[in-house]
């Protein structure tokens, strides 16, 4: 048996990555920061993974064979293939400790992870996966009350870059020019909508995906962002015609998901970054430009992200200090890099949120 080492044991590494590896039978092993979920997971030795369909939830039982905690000494070189999920920020920190492995998977949302990880690591077996799935980090309260380590997922797809590694040819394995069109419509057409209806849902005070996708005024924005910017994908043939509308549609059935129960705050986490000039949102507010329209709808959903504050997240809780020292637009040119002068700057502070 092949043996993962799945670093993150959050909602894409526990709730995505272990039931598809599991199928193909790798041993699941996972490295977290929380030593208290490592504790847990190693003393149960399984966990719940709840599958959606839309219909119903469809329950996988997950083996694990060992936890460990970041402070936990391990040979990266026993494992067949490293999964690497613990957020674009925290990748660079596990990276130096991963010279030795012998081939490592970046899911990390970020196609510059793997440039990242390669550098601090001294590894070149370094390849970008992209798990097209939209996975909780919780469950409802009575699936919790039933397995308290269980997560909720969608069925989901994982596209990996080729490379010389083995794994399941049930895995979609795909050249950089197919990687780079599956990218882009995750990037543009899911990431950046999916972040601006948590956005919209957080200043509504939801605390689900799905009931800020029920609000009608809030729903219009966010399949009107949708449409702004798959049409500037095509227009700026980032991505096909007919696989950019086919993933559209495919995302506006997902936000609707009733049975996810993703958290808004998990979704709109870490607003500077998602506001960054190489980021989702303003790289999505610049592409619908190709298609010469107004992009008010993700203009909006820039706004609404000026707006999140959780105690929670630290972005945040910066985001607004910055904001009461500085005025808007200021803040906006720092972080987005949309400059005072720049009429894109002005555009997105001009419209209403009152929804």
């Amino acid at each position: 048996m092949k043996k993962v080492l799945i670093i993150g044991a959050g909602a894409i590494g526990r709730g995505f990555l272990a039931p598809l590896l599991q199928d193909l039978n790798f041993q699941i092993n996972f490295l977290d920061k929380d030593i208290n979920l490592v504790k847990r997971l190693n003393k149960r030795g399984s966990y719940l993974t709840a599958i959606t369909n839309n219909k119903n939830y469809i329950f996988k039982k997950i083996i694990l064979n060992k936890a460990y905690n970041l402070k936990q000494k391990l040979n990266f070189r026993d494992y067949d293939i490293v999964f690497c999920c613990v957020g674009p920020k925290q990748c660079g920190k596990v990276a130096k400790r991963l010279k030795n492995a012998k081939t490592i998977i970046s899911c990390e949302n970020d196609f510059f992870s793997v440039k990242k990880i390669k550098k601090i690591s001294k590894n070149n077996n370094v390849f970008f996966g992209i798990p097209d799935v939209i996975t909780s980090s919780t469950a409802p309260k009575h699936l919790l009350k039933a397995d308290g380590l269980t997560i909720v997922s969608e069925k989901g797809e994982l596209i990996l870059e080729k490379g010389r590694y083995f794994i399941s040819k049930k895995i979609k394995q795909v050249g950089r020019k197919e990687l780079d069109q599956h990218w882009r419509a995750k990037l543009f057409i899911h990431n950046a909508p999916h972040a601006i209806l948590a956005y919209l849902g957080h200043i509504k005070r939801y605390h689900y995906i799905h009931e800020a996708m029920i609000d009608k005024k809030i729903k219009k924005i966010v399949i009107g962002s949708m449409k702004e910017v798959t049409n500037g994908v095509i227009k700026a043939k980032y991505v096909g015609n007919k696989f950019a509308k086919y993933y559209m549609n495919k995302e506006i059935r997902r936000f609707s998901n009733k049975l996810l129960f993703d958290p808004i705050n998990r979704v709109a986490r870490e607003p500077i970054r998602k506001l960054g000039k190489e980021n989702r949102i303003v790289l999505a507010l610049r592409i619908a430009q190709w298609n010469k329209e107004q992009p008010n709808n993700i203009a909006t959903g820039v706004k609404a992200a000026l707006n999140f504050y959780s105690k929670q997240d630290v972005e945040s809780i910066y985001l607004q200090r910055l904001r009461k020292k500085f005025d808007d637009d200021e803040v906006l040119e720092m972080i987005s890099g949309i400059e005072r002068t720049d009429p894109l700057n002005s555009f997105c502070l001009e419209q209403s949120l009152n929804i």
